[in-house]
């Protein structure tokens, strides 16, 4: 043994006590891990549905899949009879409760859309409010693709839509004119929105908009994409929603992507706004299984519970002046949800900067840190992650080539097939982690390699706060927090790593795993590569415990 500066013996010996207590100390540390993946997964879910004999001021799931099952009995696109049946049904419903909807036509004349030519048919209800400042809008769309009944897409926008206005119509008017607006031609290329926003005479006087859309045909609602200097508005969903889901690198990373909804013709049109989605159940997208009995009402019911709630808050707020500054937002522990503006990154950063500089010093002071140690750290790190991903490519490839299209279509779009595969490459990617790490230990101290591994991470969070800010979060605590874990580390015996990095690596856990399942939904395992080296990452801040013993070293330090 050989005291540190501060004149604590560092004990070497990695066995000691019985045998028993080396398991319970392991159980311990995966029950841990486990929590952590748990507390992010909770994250992530639905509200329960609410029956149909609900108080009438509340959103009921079962009452708005009444008028699912109307919607979706069958596909109808654009210009079909199918079409106008659902138009003529959307209009009765509307002038049921009382109010006034109009017909917005408009033509779209050939060749000007590749996928259609014809008359566009928006349906548009304006509700007055007591003292308006600027009209609230809801929106979704009406029609679906020729290949599916449109339950989910966007039945479900337009169903919670009806619920919504009758439960609205319950209580005293909101202070704002509210407008319902269900689009034509959204599968056509966004035409009904698009001629909303240049030929309707209200366009113009919107000060926000809720839009409303799905992907797939359960799983819970995420709040993905605003408008730009979304600061105010964040801050009231926060406060409204009452079981927010939303990220704002999953926003930034949406700006890269070539997809768009109704709400970029809105956002095109000037008009600020929220846009919302669920996306499990990709198999169900544009496809027969897109029906009313394969909807999940627990995805319905958090539509529904988004668009009631936000209409009544943001329908009694002045809506002239809703732009301020980019805000970064996460949720944490289940719903609850964390913001702060965008010019708070810089300071944060900085400080994640100067606390790794700091343990740096602090190491080479306490004699546990080596430069040449902390390079292979930081090689071992970014080893693993090259393996990964070339590995799990490399074995997707494989399969591909071997099951016909069909069959590798259902793995990627079911998620009843897709989890046992997600469990595997979870599997590979955990043991090519212990396999390189545990190999690597025998050269570098367990030290310099969680050291190396909150390089890359260090590197990663400066990266992402200057080009990804919206994602900045996910490296900056998590560093912070392992950072914090490794100094007290230097403190300590050689045996309290696996606590101290397990314990310090919960937050990236939280943070991470939401970002996994998103990935894994919305991108599939078509992307298991990518996918892989995200929960590689969050394997990085506890390769501690994957490190070998310490008696196996050779004494660098003489």
């Amino acid at each position: 043994m050989k005291p540190n500066y501060y004149g604590t013996p560092i004990r070497t010996s990695h066995r000691t006590g019985p045998r028993y207590a080396i398991w319970i100390k392991r159980i311990i540390i995966t029950v841990i891990l486990i929590a952590a993946v748990l507390a992010g997964l909770l994250q992530i879910r639905s509200p329960r549905p609410v029956g149909i004999d609900a108080p009438p001021g509340s959103f009921s799931s079962a009452r708005a899949m009444e008028k699912v099952e109307m919607i979706a009995r069958e596909p109808h696109p654009s210009g079909s009879s199918a079409h106008a049946q659902v138009r003529d049904y959307i209009i009765a419903e509307l002038e049921i409760l009382g109010l006034h909807p109009e017909i917005q036509e408009a033509n779209v004349a050939p060749g000007v859309s590749k996928r259609y030519s014809g008359k566009l048919e928006n349906i548009v209800v304006r509700i007055p409010g007591t003292d308006s400042s600027k009209p609230l809008m809801l929106a979704a769309h009406y029609d679906s693709v020729a290949t599916a009944p449109g339950a989910a897409d966007d039945g479900s926008g337009v169903a919670a839509m009806l619920e919504t206005a009758r439960a609205l119509q319950a209580f005293s008017p909101l202070k704002n004119d509210l407008i319902l607006l269900m689009t034509d031609g959204e599968e056509h290329g966004m035409l009904g929105a698009k001629a909303f926003v240049s030929e309707h005479p209200w366009a113009g006087d919107v000060g926000l908009v809720l839009n409303f859309e799905a992907r797939g045909n359960k799983g819970p609602s995420f709040m993905f994409e605003t408008s730009d200097q979304n600061g105010w508005i964040i801050r009231e969903f926060t406060r409204a929603a009452p079981s927010p889901v939303a990220y704002s690198l999953i926003y930034n990373m949406y700006k890269l992507m070539p997809n768009d909804t109704d709400l970029t013709k809105f956002k095109d049109g000037g008009m600020p706004g929220l846009n919302f989605a669920f996306g499990v159940g990709l198999n169900a997208y544009h496809t027969e299984l897109d029906t009313a009995a394969n909807l999940d009402p627990s995805s319905l019911q958090h539509q529904g519970d988004y668009m009631l709630n936000l209409a009544r808050h943001f329908g009694n707020l002045d809506l002239n002046q809703v732009q301020q500054q980019d805000r970064v937002y996460f949720n944490t522990i289940g719903w609850s949800m964390i913001s702060y503006p965008e010019s708070w990154i810089p300071w944060f950063t900085g400080f994640a900067v100067l606390l790794f500089i700091a343990t740096v010093w602090h190491g080479i002071y306490a004699r546990r840190v080596q430069w040449t140690e902390l390079v292979g750290g930081l090689f071992v790190s970014l080893l693993t992650l090259v393996v990964i991903y070339g590995i799990n490519t490399l074995l997707w490839g494989l399969l591909r080539s071997r099951i016909s299209e069909e069959r590798y279509q259902q793995i990627l779009m079911d998620p009843q097939v897709s989890v046992y595969y997600l469990a595997g490459s979870l599997l590979v990617t955990l043991l090519l982690a212990i396999l390189i790490v545990r190999v690597g230990s025998r050269f570098i101290r367990s030290e310099n390699i969680w050291l190396g591994a909150l390089t890359l991470w260090l590197l990663l969070c400066v990266g992402t706060s200057i080009y990804l800010p919206g994602g900045s979060y996910v490296f900056i605590w998590p560093l912070v927090f392992s950072l914090i874990g490794l100094n007290l580390f230097f403190f300590m015996e050689e045996e309290a790593r696996n606590w101290l990095s397990t314990l310090f690596a919960v937050p990236a856990f939280v943070l991470l795993t939401p970002i996994c399942y998103l990935v894994y939904y919305l991108m599939t395992l078509g992307m298991a590569g990518a996918l892989m080296v995200i929960a590689a990452l969050a394997f990085s801040l506890i390769f501690p415990l994957f490190c070998k013993p310490r008696k196996a070293h050779r004494d660098i330090f003489g």
